[in-house]
């Protein structure tokens, strides 16, 4: 019982959902005047059909036909439209389309019965006026106008020798009365040249009798369709085959259904086009569009068409015809009738033909690209000799004036004074030193490239080595407070036999490189020895350098030993070197028969480990020495010095403070805008490359918070053509090129500050 129940209400839902379904699908009627078959009609029903097809919305097609061609007395149309009214009366429509004057006739007579508050949308009414809806609202639609006077106007361009023009027709169909009204307006203005002849209503054999006695000089227009010789009514078609093969005049038309029975030509009608037109109205007004909203078009693009089997038969030029003019039936030339064998063939052809031209190329690039393989492995030869001399000549005239510099700082360091002067030596002649080392770090690499690294035996105590290099590192990193530690193997001879510089250079450039990169805990150092068991005398030194720094990331950890990782040129860049080091290093140890590893966790630290083989003997050498250098400069003011170097930073405030201007510092962009929130400044220096904030970023906030009344120096040391300018568009005041000039910063500060130097 309950199985039954629950049936019986899912088959309730089920009808109550396809009955909403149906009341939300609108139904739209639709009235011809003519009867269906005949080809106007069923073009007009057509382009309605295709255009509810594809608008993608649900709809419901009702038609009903007056059948008024056939039988256009006017009782048998009352009697026919007395019927559709019987089928329309009770049936609820959401819109009516009406095709031909019968049809539209109808609708106005039967609207407040039948279609009261229904929106009538008509096509092909002929030669439409406003008032033929007197008070009705909510009607509008397409006009059908026959395009008289282009189609004549055509013919007689054609036919320029015609005299006479006959129009065949009836006095029943509101179709004929429009075209007889027209060719009536027209007459006028060929007065002279044509006279026109109306034949209506002329039973079918006496009218084709009467075309046959036509001159070839006489134009025939037909404007509808006529019975046959049995006296049913034919369709427009046959309509025109039938006066065709009795006359040996021209006929021209309105329509384009007559066209291709033996009509020339002439600017046509589409019935189609019609019905596509009224449906997208309905589709329109359907969708809230009020049709007080839609116009009566008035005008549609009637196209001029020709059959080319006409202009044949009458010899007809077809130069003579309107421009943009379609001519149908022409027949077909060798390439139209094997369009698809003549494409499939010119494809293959264009195919082989890109092949071969593709292969040809392909040998060319080939033969060119071993030209310039050739040529660049002899550019590069070239440049590689060129760069030699070019490093040798660079090393002799930096080294030249270095060696002046730090030996004069080592001199006057060794003599006592001034505590602050011998600061000022130390930091000159460290200052050198570092550059010496990046001068030996490209040299090195050069050498390395090109084969020619030399390496030197000579005895070394190891233990004294690494003392030395550690002795050098700890004044820098007793700053940031890091600890620097060395564990050495009880079993490490007094002295062994191997290049002392290189693996001096190696373990100050690892030993550097972890000073570098570690801000805080520790860094040790660990040495071991291991004897080789095939030969006493020799023995496998190993390194271990531990630090506690930044730690390298796991996706580059097999690039650190490739050149220049470390030389990207940042504004922001942290960590300073020409990125040589560690490929230098590289290449070193193998150079010696040995091997680097590194072992590395980012953000917690990195262990570089590497193994070099020497052989035992005898006492040590000495070590190296430290240092650091460089230095700025300029009077009352209240300066701003924003540098991160800090050896470079200590030169401008001295120079500055000397100069009796009251000096602040910042390492960064950031700092230096921290500090001008509270901070009253006559003046800003600075620095561009920095991390955190570089200077140019810096400047910019500087700009939007004052403006220009703060001037802004910019302290660099890019000095390449158009730097300058670059500059002075990012809002700086001024700009000085490192190494700077104190007498230069003097005057710049005196003039940007409004003052001038004294």
């Amino acid at each position: 019982m309950w199985n039954k129940a629950f049936s019986l209400l899912l088959m309730l839902l089920g009808l109550s959902a396809l009955c909403a379904q149906a009341q939300t699908v609108p139904d739209i009627l639709v009235i011809h005047s003519y009867n269906p078959g005949l080809s106007w009609t069923d073009d007009i029903h057509q382009g309605i059909v295709e255009t509810f097809s594809g608008s993608g919305k649900p709809w419901s097609l009702s038609t009903e036909y007056l059948d008024a061609k056939r039988y256009p007395q006017e009782h048998i149309l009352s009697m026919q439209s007395e019927l559709i009214a019987t089928h329309v009366r009770d049936h609820a429509v959401s819109a009516v389309i009406v095709s031909d004057d019968a049809a539209f006739s109808f609708v106005l007579r039967h609207r407040d019965k039948l279609f009261e508050n229904v929106p009538i949308i008509f096509c092909g009414v002929n030669n439409f006026q406003p008032e033929m809806l007197g008070d009705a609202e909510g009607i509008t639609g397409v006009s059908e106008i026959i395009s008289a006077r282009e189609t004549l106007d055509a013919a007689l361009a054609l036919h320029p020798d015609t005299r006479n023009v006959v129009v065949i027709g009836g006095s029943l169909s509101s179709t004929d009365r429009s075209n007889r009204s027209q060719f009536l307006h027209l007459m006028p203005s060929y007065a002279g040249r044509l006279r026109f002849h109306f034949w209506q209503d002329i039973p079918t054999p006496a009218l084709l009798e009467k075309v046959a006695a036509l001159s070839p000089k006489t134009l025939v227009f037909l404007g509808n369709a006529i019975a046959g010789l049995d006296g049913r009514m034919l369709d427009f078609g046959p309509s025109v085959a039938l006066v065709r093969a009795n006359t040996q005049s021209p006929i021209y038309g309105f329509w384009d259904f007559f066209l291709g029975h033996g009509i020339v030509g002439g600017k046509l009608v589409n019935g189609a086009e019609h019905g596509r037109i009224a449906a997208r109205m309905a589709l329109q007004i359907l969708d809230g569009t009020a049709p007080s909203a839609l116009p009566v078009v008035k005008e549609i693009a009637n196209r001029f068409l020709f059959d080319h089997r006409e202009l044949t038969r009458f010899n007809l030029d077809e130069k003579a015809l309107p421009k943009g003019s379609v001519i149908v039936h022409r027949p077909r030339n060798i390439f139209e009738a094997n369009k698809r064998l003549f494409l499939i063939f010119g494809s293959i052809v264009i195919a082989l033909l890109v092949i071969i031209i593709s292969l040809t190329l392909v040998v060319h690039i080939r033969k060119q690209t071993l030209l310039q393989l050739q040529s660049a492995r002899r550019k590069a030869d070239e440049a590689n000799e060129a760069k030699s001399l070019f490093l040798a000549h660079m090393s002799h005239e930096i080294r030249t004036p270095l060696t002046g510099i730090m030996g004069l700082a080592e001199l006057a360091i060794g003599n006592p004074g001034n505590p602050g002067v011998q600061e000022y030596l130390t930091l000159i002649r460290q200052s050198g030193q570092n550059l010496l080392h990046i001068i030996n770090d490209i040299l090195d690499f050069s050498k390395v490239e090109a084969g020619k690294i030399e390496l030197q035996k000579n005895r070394f105590n190891a233990r004294s080595m690494l003392e030395a290099t550690i002795a050098f590192f700890k004044p820098g990193i007793r700053e940031k407070g890091v600890t620097l530690s060395l564990v050495l193997a009880e079993e490490l001879p007094q002295a062994v036999v191997g290049d002392e510089n290189r693996i001096r250079q190696i373990f100050f450039n690892l030993v550097g490189n972890a000073v570098k990169f570690t801000e805080k805990g520790k860094i040790e150092l660990r040495l071991t020895g291991l004897t080789s068991e095939e030969n006493s005398a020799r023995m496998m030194l190993h390194f271990e350098i531990m630090d506690s720094g930044c730690g390298i990331p796991a996706d580059k950890q097999d690039s650190i030993f490739e050149r220049f990782t470390q030389a990207a040129r940042f504004p922001t860049r942290t960590y300073q070197g020409t990125g040589l080091g560690l490929a230098i290093v590289k290449q070193l140890i193998e150079a010696m028969g040995g091997s680097i590893g590194v072992r590395s966790t980012e953000g917690v630290g990195t262990t570089f480990f590497f193994n070099i083989p020497v052989e035992r003997a005898l006492p040590e050498e000495p070590a190296q020495d430290p240092d650091l250098g460089d230095e700025l400069l300029v009077q009352g003011l209240s300066v701003l010095v924003t540098e991160d170097n800090p050896i470079n930073r200590l030169f401008l405030q001295k120079s500055l403070e000397k100069l009796g201007h009251r000096v602040i510092c910042a390492v960064n962009g950031q700092e230096a805008l921290d500090l001008l929130q509270t901070a009253t400044v006559d003046c800003v220096l600075m620095d561009i490359q920095m991390p955190v904030m570089d200077g140019s970023m810096a400047t910019r906030h500087i700009r939007e918070r004052f403006g220009h009344s703060l001037p802004v120096i910019a302290l660099t040391a890019h000095a390449l053509h158009g730097d300058r300018e670059k500059y002075l568009e990012d809002g700086f005041d001024e700009y000085l090129a490192k190494p700077v000039s104190i007498k230069d910063l003097t005057k710049i500060i005196a003039r940007v500050c409004g003052k001038k130097s004294s």
